[in-house]
Protein backbone atom coordinates (compact mmCIF):
# COMPACT_ATOMS: atom_id res chain seq x y z
CA UNK A 1 0.00 0.00 0.00
CA UNK A 2 1.27 3.67 -0.95
CA UNK A 3 0.39 6.93 0.87
CA UNK A 4 0.00 10.05 -0.73
CA UNK A 5 -0.80 12.93 1.18
CA UNK A 6 -2.21 15.73 -0.63
CA UNK A 7 -2.61 19.57 -0.40
CA UNK A 8 -4.40 21.06 -3.03
CA UNK A 9 -7.60 20.22 -4.85
CA UNK A 10 -7.17 16.43 -4.28
CA UNK A 11 -7.81 16.73 -0.45
CA UNK A 12 -11.40 17.07 -2.18
CA UNK A 13 -12.40 13.31 -2.00
CA UNK A 14 -14.51 13.26 -5.36
CA UNK A 15 -11.85 15.23 -7.22
CA UNK A 16 -9.56 12.36 -6.00
CA UNK A 17 -11.88 9.69 -7.11
CA UNK A 18 -12.15 10.64 -9.91
CA UNK A 19 -8.35 10.61 -10.73
CA UNK A 20 -7.35 7.57 -8.20
CA UNK A 21 -10.87 5.34 -7.78
CA UNK A 22 -8.96 3.12 -5.58
CA UNK A 23 -7.50 5.61 -2.85
CA UNK A 24 -9.27 5.58 0.54
CA UNK A 25 -8.89 8.59 2.49
CA UNK A 26 -7.19 8.20 5.90
CA UNK A 27 -7.63 11.51 7.24
CA UNK A 28 -6.38 14.73 7.70
CA UNK A 29 -3.03 15.69 9.10
CA UNK A 30 0.12 17.93 8.19
CA UNK A 31 3.77 17.88 7.44
CA UNK A 32 6.03 19.75 8.98
CA UNK A 33 8.99 22.54 7.64
CA UNK A 34 6.63 23.12 4.50
CA UNK A 35 4.45 25.69 3.47
CA UNK A 36 1.90 26.39 0.50
CA UNK A 37 2.63 29.27 -2.36
CA UNK A 38 0.47 29.55 -5.41
CA UNK A 39 3.44 29.27 -8.33
CA UNK A 40 1.77 27.02 -10.32
CA UNK A 41 -0.57 28.44 -13.14
CA UNK A 42 -3.61 25.63 -14.35
CA UNK A 43 -5.62 25.80 -17.30
CA UNK A 44 -8.59 23.76 -15.70
CA UNK A 45 -8.88 26.19 -12.20
CA UNK A 46 -7.97 29.34 -14.48
CA UNK A 47 -5.29 30.82 -12.51
CA UNK A 48 -2.64 29.63 -9.76
CA UNK A 49 -2.52 26.37 -7.85
CA UNK A 50 -1.15 25.80 -4.60
CA UNK A 51 2.57 24.21 -4.40
CA UNK A 52 4.78 23.22 -1.50
CA UNK A 53 7.76 24.62 -0.36
CA UNK A 54 10.20 24.13 1.89
CA UNK A 55 9.92 26.22 4.93
CA UNK A 56 11.53 25.77 8.60
CA UNK A 57 9.02 27.68 10.25
CA UNK A 58 5.79 26.70 8.37
CA UNK A 59 2.78 23.91 8.37
CA UNK A 60 1.90 22.18 5.22
CA UNK A 61 -2.21 20.90 6.01
CA UNK A 62 -3.70 18.29 3.52
CA UNK A 63 -5.17 14.87 3.25
CA UNK A 64 -3.74 11.40 3.57
CA UNK A 65 -4.65 8.65 1.42
CA UNK A 66 -4.00 5.19 0.94
CA UNK A 67 -4.20 2.85 -1.70
CA UNK A 68 -2.10 0.17 -4.52
CA UNK A 69 1.13 1.93 -5.55
CA UNK A 70 0.24 1.38 -9.30
CA UNK A 71 -3.25 3.27 -9.05
CA UNK A 72 -1.01 6.25 -7.88
CA UNK A 73 0.74 6.19 -11.06
CA UNK A 74 -1.68 8.58 -12.62
CA UNK A 75 -0.26 11.46 -10.55
CA UNK A 76 2.97 11.23 -12.04
CA UNK A 77 1.73 12.64 -15.14
CA UNK A 78 2.13 16.30 -14.56
CA UNK A 79 0.62 18.45 -17.29
CA UNK A 80 3.81 20.75 -18.48
CA UNK A 81 7.75 19.94 -17.75
CA UNK A 82 8.07 16.48 -15.89
CA UNK A 83 11.68 17.13 -15.58
CA UNK A 84 9.79 19.75 -12.13
CA UNK A 85 7.76 17.72 -11.28
CA UNK A 86 9.55 16.69 -7.62
CA UNK A 87 7.70 13.62 -5.62
CA UNK A 88 9.08 14.19 -2.16
CA UNK A 89 9.08 11.36 0.53
CA UNK A 90 7.51 13.04 3.84
CA UNK A 91 6.42 12.16 6.87
CA UNK A 92 2.94 13.22 7.63
CA UNK A 93 1.52 14.07 11.36
CA UNK A 94 -1.34 12.35 12.16
CA UNK A 95 -4.13 11.87 15.19
CA UNK A 96 -2.67 8.30 14.90
CA UNK A 97 0.78 9.47 14.84
CA UNK A 98 3.41 10.17 11.79
CA UNK A 99 2.79 8.28 8.94
CA UNK A 100 5.70 7.75 5.66
CA UNK A 101 3.91 9.02 2.51
CA UNK A 102 4.93 10.37 -0.68
CA UNK A 103 3.67 13.96 -2.16
CA UNK A 104 4.14 16.04 -4.98
CA UNK A 105 5.64 19.30 -6.04
CA UNK A 106 7.34 21.54 -8.63
CA UNK A 107 10.20 23.17 -8.60
CA UNK A 108 11.84 25.19 -9.22
CA UNK A 109 9.44 27.63 -7.53
CA UNK A 110 7.84 30.11 -10.10
CA UNK A 111 6.19 33.64 -9.21
CA UNK A 112 3.03 34.09 -7.56
CA UNK A 113 0.31 33.25 -10.18
CA UNK A 114 -3.15 34.32 -8.53
CA UNK A 115 -5.37 31.69 -7.48
CA UNK A 116 -9.00 32.24 -9.21
CA UNK A 117 -12.15 32.56 -6.29
CA UNK A 118 -13.72 29.35 -7.66
CA UNK A 119 -10.41 27.47 -6.57
CA UNK A 120 -10.07 29.11 -3.53
CA UNK A 121 -13.76 28.35 -2.66
CA UNK A 122 -13.27 24.54 -3.96
CA UNK A 123 -9.91 24.53 -1.34
CA UNK A 124 -12.08 25.84 1.58
CA UNK A 125 -15.32 23.73 1.29
CA UNK A 126 -13.02 20.68 0.40
CA UNK A 127 -10.27 21.83 3.73
CA UNK A 128 -13.80 22.41 5.78
CA UNK A 129 -15.19 18.95 4.55
CA UNK A 130 -12.27 17.02 5.50
CA UNK A 131 -11.54 18.21 8.71
CA UNK A 132 -8.61 20.40 8.75
CA UNK A 133 -8.60 22.86 11.31
CA UNK A 134 -9.25 26.74 10.98
CA UNK A 135 -5.02 27.41 10.44
CA UNK A 136 -5.07 25.15 7.60
CA UNK A 137 -7.62 27.28 5.55
CA UNK A 138 -5.80 30.84 6.73
CA UNK A 139 -2.35 29.32 5.75
CA UNK A 140 -3.88 28.99 2.30
CA UNK A 141 -5.58 32.53 2.07
CA UNK A 142 -2.43 34.04 3.44
CA UNK A 143 -0.45 32.57 1.00
CA UNK A 144 -2.59 34.27 -1.82
CA UNK A 145 -2.90 37.45 0.46
CA UNK A 146 0.91 37.71 1.81
CA UNK A 147 2.21 36.76 -1.99
CA UNK A 148 5.59 38.28 -3.56
CA UNK A 149 4.96 40.71 -6.06
CA UNK A 150 7.73 39.27 -8.64
CA UNK A 151 7.10 39.45 -12.19
CA UNK A 152 8.45 36.72 -14.76
CA UNK A 153 7.56 33.18 -15.38
CA UNK A 154 5.34 30.92 -14.30
CA UNK A 155 4.85 26.82 -14.34
CA UNK A 156 2.01 26.21 -16.73
CA UNK A 157 -0.01 22.69 -15.68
Amino acid sequence: MLRYFAYGANIDPERMASRVPEAVVVGPGHVERYGVEFTIRDREWGGGVLNAREDPDSVLWGVLYEGPAEAFAVLDTFVGDAALLEKAEVTVVTDAGPVAAITYRVIPIANYVRPSDRYLTHLSRAMKAQGLPPEAIEAVLAADRDAGQGQGPSIVS
